[in-house]
């Protein structure tokens, strides 16, 4: 394991509580009975060509860079779309917690569809979703927080944390994992 993923996962596991602290402790929140996390990443680097482009060799070594940055989180879910770059994505997180990779359609309604399973299905616990460069930020949105973030076609590296309080309360903490991609 080298230094740069390990103080990279450091930093993720310490944000991530900071976040759950900042907002269990925000003022403006007088009882907090649960808080759902959504770490949401598009999908790791591409082949250019197919209908259903694979991974290529740096996009398998993002792949494992999510599971390093991911592996000791408390995750309870992982999503991913019918494609084989968004699966094969989560998959190394998924196969080192011993979950499944729950496939979700991706299609017109898919943001707001996973906006709900979330809300519905997943109150208190953690969830990861990968998905692409256009459905991520609209889950965000989905979620209630504004102003969206976009990623553009050349960025592969995005991770965004979303925290939603039992009141109500949406927080978004981006971050970066992995190499470098602009």
């Amino acid at each position: 394991m080298s230094r740069g993923l390990m103080h990279a996962f450091r930093v993720v596991v310490l944000l991530i509580g900071l976040s759950t602290l900042a907002c269990q402790n925000s003022s403006t929140i007088d009882h907090v009975d649960s808080m759902t996390t959504v770490i949401l990443v598009r999908h790791a680097e591409k082949e250019l060509e197919g209908d259903d482009p694979e991974l290529t060799s740096a996009g398998a070594e993002r792949a494992l860079a999510l599971a390093h940055v991911l592996g000791e989180v408390n995750v309870d879910a992982v999503y991913a779309t019918q494609f084989a770059r968004t699966r094969n994505t989560a998959l190394p997180l998924a196969n080192l917690l011993g979950v499944d990779v729950t496939v979700v359609m991706a299609g017109q309604s898919f943001a707001a569809e996973m906006a709900d399973v979330v809300r519905s299905q997943h109150d208190g616990e953690t969830v990861v979703i990968v998905s692409h460069s256009n459905t991520t930020p609209a889950i965000i949105g989905e979620l209630g927080v504004a102003p969206i973030p976009t990623i553009d076609d050349d960025e592969y590296d995005d991770m965004y944390v979303v925290t939603i309080t039992s009141t109500g309360l949406v927080r978004l903490l981006p971050l970066r994992y992995g190499r470098e991609t602009a």
